[in-house]
């Protein structure tokens, strides 16, 4: 049972952008399905991820990695960036590589080791120009010479985060400041496994941030910020669409002011129908006021007054057909031939669309379908 409100995700748009991510890059894919997969589903989006070629899987937490293994995922499995000594530990015994953000925390990576009776794989994050986390291009080949050096650690990877991927010429200068680092381990014969720079805008977009392997996130699940990917000519297939039913329907008169605080008032005779999803579902408050639609029937029908904790208004009296309690509405994603984009939705909210999708409420249902296995079924 879906409930009121629920979230769709269709696994087969995330292995074609899988595929169409190795196509574009010719380099393997490391998928990125932190904060829940963007809010998509970790789990569903990293087996779809890895039945579609991906070689392996980045989280942000140890939370993160202990949920995908509880899951049953053996994949290769990257904690990226900087950790508490407690998130290393649990992350380490579930056999996730670690990342070295800052030169003092080699000796602490060299004691974890040795406490756990093994040699841990190692990824060492060099700093271009984010400012975030990373060691300092100078410093990082004697860092990494040291870990492939060390009989408790292996080196996994070298790999740094690109500060503005659709800033192309500041992208290339980053790359090259990092491309230096890896000539210079070359030079001293240490090769990593793992070299990774480009994550979704910046594999499209900076053809010099393809190294051995890419690091996807929101390109795994169709989602493209101001068009930066659509601009280089590739297309992703939206993976995720947010859907709720009408739970009550209403008729105001011209003039009739509706909803919290009053903000809304009604030009015309209007049917209005209650949508049994708010913002405490994560649909954002932000839309208030906004020129933002929902799709029923496969037709935009206009969201009116406040966005509420539990609902949302919409004028449906253009609707050939008046809905009914229990309709289906689209809030983002496909109705038929319709289409509302989440990145749409998102600009009209002042937000970043994963910010909407990692924003979705825990009492949504969850709904995940494969087109691929329905069309073989069929």
């Amino acid at each position: 049972m879906t409930g009121r409100a629920w979230v769709e995700l269709d696994v087969e748009a995330v292995r074609a952008n899988v595929r169409t991510i190795r196509r574009v890059a010719g380099a393997e894919v490391l998928a990125v399905v932190k904060a829940n997969g963007y809010g998509h589903g970790a789990v569903d989006v990293a087996r779809a991820a890895l039945e579609a070629g991906a070689v392996g899987l980045c989280v942000a937490t140890a939370d993160e990695v202990v949920a995908l293994r509880a899951a049953g995922l053996a994949a290769p499995l990257q904690l990226l960036g900087a950790a508490l000594d407690d998130e290393l530990e649990a992350a380490a015994a579930a056999r996730a590589s670690l990342t070295l953000t800052e030169p003092e925390g080699l000796g602490r990576l060299r004691a974890l080791a040795r406490r756990l009776g093994r040699r841990l794989d190692v990824h060492v994050k060099v700093d271009v120009g984010m400012h975030r986390v990373g060691v300092p291009p100078e410093a990082a080949p004697a860092l990494a010479r040291a870990i492939a050096r060390d009989p408790d650690l292996r080196l996994a990877g070298l790999m740094t985060h690109l500060q503005a991927p659709r800033d192309v010429e500041r992208s290339r200068a980053q790359v090259g400041a990092f491309a230096a680092v890896a000539r210079r381990l070359a030079r001293a014969g240490v090769r990593p496994p793992q070299v990774h720079a480009a994550a979704s805008a910046a594999l499209f977009k900076v053809p010099e941030a393809r190294f051995s392997h890419v690091r996807p996130g929101i390109a795994l699940l169709g989602l493209d910020p101001e068009g930066a990917i659509a601009a280089t000519g590739a297309a992703l297939a939206p993976a995720l669409a947010l859907r709720a039913r009408v739970v009550s329907t209403s008729q105001v008169a011209a003039g009739e002011a509706v909803g919290y605080g009053a903000r809304w008032t009604a030009a015309r005779p209007t049917r209005l129908a209650l949508l049994g999803l708010g913002y405490a579902d994560g649909l954002p408050h932000g839309l208030t006021g906004k020129p933002a639609h929902a799709l029923l029937q496969g037709r935009r029908c206009p969201l009116v007054a406040t966005v509420m904790m539990d609902g949302v208004l919409v004028d449906v009296t253009d609707l050939e057909r008046p809905p009914v309690r229990g309709d289906v509405a689209t809030l983002f994603g496909r109705d038929g031939a319709a289409a509302l984009p989440l990145e749409e939705v998102a600009a009209q909210a002042g937000l970043i669309p994963y910010a909407v999708s990692c924003g979705l409420g825990a009492r949504l249902g969850r709904v995940v379908f494969d087109r691929a296995a329905a069309a073989r079924a069929a």
